[in-house]
């Protein structure tokens, strides 16, 4: 195998990278991860440079012998299995033998991820003992796809020198070539695979290589250690974890496998925090609240299909919400309703970095569907309000924007989450969800009753004609929870479809 060489920025193949790092900074830090899952008192250890590559080595070779052979090019392979580092290896070792690796959320329905694996030509199926009952079930009915189990991660975190396996293509070789394959979250349908290439995996690469870069995010993951519980069944916890540590000599801190909780981040922690950065849906303001007293806050924005958005950090306190959007970026923003614009990607092939447009060759201008507001003051700064998919046509033919309208809802101590619903009919319906707990689960006429004052807040801001009332109101059941996408959001359609007769009832 060829030995790797100093790749340039902005057009670095990540794992080339990677055995670049390995091989002439074999010691420095790419990962800390807790001495005891178990304990985290007895503090992390540091993962190196060489221990990784060295590792992701030996899962090549597991790969190589246990893959069914293949005479076509990019085998693809899927694998689902606990919060460990065997996604970062499987992820690694596939760029190293050229194979693609397929990452299905275990948070869709089984039939969800036989359409993904099916789409993208994927016949086998990788999966540790642990989740043999949980894949068994999801490919129940199939008989095309093969499952393989992976060993447990002590077989590739091993001391003893793996044969060295280099990934053999240069930049413009290889950095069209799939590699990863994630899909979208199913908030406005189903999930949809999306493939990304070396070029795709390398946009944080080519967008902090950018000269004159204003200071965005970016700025902020460089040269330090940041703490991430995202899994890396995602983009942005893949990224986090072999992409930022890679180009932006960034050291990942991951905790126990599990979801975080108070006993793991309790608020003390936070108060330690240089910054807090949230991704994926938007922070309630309850919350936002509670940290800005402890730390700055940061909002990383983008989508599985464009990547990330890679915006500038706001200097404003009052602005925390808020995003510039450098001009590199080819970002437009369109009127559409009130003040709110969709960002909409118009094509210009002289900009580094328009990633939409690697997925949509053909297109010369994507419009996303994201509504945005600008900052009353601080002008060139844009807030995300929701979708048009979320705008309520009504049987007369007004309307309202419901995910600009719900947060005056869910600042009620009581309500987890609430929907705004009523497509055609004469008027607006409003779902809520309780919080565990609350002091409301057996008494619903009253929440609706205490809910008035919250009522009135939305209808200071919207037409009479569209106006909520307390007697078009419906409370979710701890049999039927609101549905969630793979991101934690809401998923608004399914969750109205899921209440359509109660809300079919409020119009009766």
């Amino acid at each position: 195998m060829s030995e790797p060489t100093s790749p340039t920025r902005g057009k670095r193949i990540l794992i080339s990278a990677l055995e670049y790092r390995a091989k002439n900074e074999p010691q420095s830090p790419w990962m800390s991860v807790p001495v005891d899952d178990k304990d985290l008192s007895l503090g992390y250890r540091d993962i190196t440079y060489s221990e990784v590559n060295n590792a992701a080595n030996h899962t090549a070779h597991w790969l190589a012998r246990n893959l069914p052979e293949s005479s076509e090019p990019f085998q693809a392979f899927a694998y689902a299995g606990p919060k460990d580092l065997r996604y970062q290896l499987l992820a690694l070792a596939a760029a190293k033998l050229q194979k693609v690796l397929v990452l299905p959320s275990p948070l869709v329905t089984g039939e969800a991820q036989v359409r993904i694996l099916e789409k993208k030509q994927c016949t086998v199926y990788l999966r540790p003992a642990s989740m043999v009952d949980h894949v068994t079930a999801i490919l129940q009915g199939t008989s095309h796809i093969q499952t393989i189990e992976v060993p447990d991660i002590a077989q590739f975190f091993r001391e003893d020198k793996a044969e060295t396996v280099n990934y053999s293509k240069t930049w413009k070789e290889g950095k069209d070539d799939p590699w990863l394959v994630y899909h979208t979250s199913g908030t406005t349908g189903n999930p949809k695979p999306v493939t990304y290439t070396h070029y795709m995996m390398a946009g944080v690469d080519i967008a902090a290589s950018v000269p004159g870069e204003e200071e965005s995010f970016l700025h902020q993951f460089a040269n330090t250690r940041w703490f991430t519980p995202l899994p890396s069944m995602h983009y942005v916890g893949m990224l986090l974890s072999i992409g930022m540590t890679t180009y932006l000599n960034m050291t990942a801190v991951i905790g126990p496998p599990g979801p975080p909780t108070p006993d793991i981040i309790p608020l003390e922690a936070v108060r330690g925090l240089k910054y807090l950065l949230y991704s994926g849906a938007t922070l309630s303001a309850k919350s936002a609240e509670l940290i800005i007293q402890h730390t700055k806050l940061l909002s990383g924005v983008g989508t599985t299909e464009a990547g990330g958005y890679w915006t500038t950090v706001p200097k404003q306190h009052d602005a925390w919400e808020y995003l510039g959007f450098p001009k590199h970026l080819g970002a437009t923003f369109e009127h559409r309703m009130d003040d709110l614009h969709e960002l909409v990607w118009v094509r210009d092939d002289s900009l580094p970095l328009q990633q939409i447009f690697k997925m949509y060759p053909e297109l010369d201008r994507f419009e996303t569907k994201d509504l945005w507001r600008e900052h009353p003051v601080h002008k060139g700064l844009w807030k995300i309000i929701g979708r048009l998919d979320d705008y309520v046509y009504l049987s007369h033919a007004d309307g309202l924007h419901a995910s600009s309208l719900e947060p005056e809802i869910t600042a009620h101590p009581s309500v987890k989450s609430a929907v705004i619903g009523g497509h055609g009919r004469p008027a607006p319906v409003l779902l809520v969800e309780l919080n565990p707990g609350s002091e409301y689960e057996d008494n619903h006429q009253s929440l609706i009753e205490n809910l008035e004052p919250y009522i009135q807040k939305v209808n200071e801001r919207v037409h009479e004609c569209v106006r909520l009332s307390a007697e078009r109101v419906a409370v979710a059941t701890k049999e039927k929870p609101f549905v969630v996408t793979v991101k934690d959001s809401i998923a608004r359609l399914q969750t109205l479809a899921l209440y359509k007769d109660e809300i079919a009832a409020l119009f009766a």
